[in-house]
């Protein structure tokens, strides 16, 4: 069953305001995250109608930061957390997305040492993959900024 995410974890990301972009998010039972978001012609990122490289890979980890806080919940008074993408490794991009099509994002936590966490993730449109990869993210567990 789909939550929206700002019922359940929008309090989690540490985006605010226009920069956070993931309106629905939910935990699946591997502990993985899947997040959802239809591309709007008012998107401030759209490039001739298309989502840039760089914003798919920023629907990635706000998808990852989502999962993250359901980790961090416990060493992290409240479950809020502010933290950063650290790095991209293997990053792969096999089409694009346009006005009008929806997003699915696909996170799985595969590592984790302290607050340091390494993430697969996936984001498809119309049903085909059209970028993975692996995130990195450093975690701070106080309230976001």
């Amino acid at each position: 069953m789909a939550e929206n995410l700002a019922e359940n974890l929008a309090g989690n990301i540490p985006h605010i305001g226009p920069m956070r972009w993931l309106e629905i998010a939910y935990a699946q039972p591997d502990g993985g995250i899947i997040g959802q978001q239809r591309i709007a012609d008012g998107h401030p990122f759209l490039d001739h109608g298309r989502m840039p490289r760089s914003a798919i890979i920023e629907y990635i980890a706000q998808t990852a930061a989502a999962g993250i806080s359901t980790h961090t919940a416990a060493v992290t008074p409240g479950g809020h957390i502010s933290g950063m993408l650290i790095a991209l490794r293997d990053v792969t991009f096999y089409g694009a997305a346009r006005i009008g099509d929806t997003l699915n994002l696909h996170v799985a936590v595969t590592h984790r040492l302290g607050n340091m966490f390494r993430c697969h993730g996936q984001a498809f449109c119309n049903g085909k993959l059209i970028c993975e990869g692996i995130f990195s993210f450093a975690i701070r567990g106080d309230k976001q900024h």
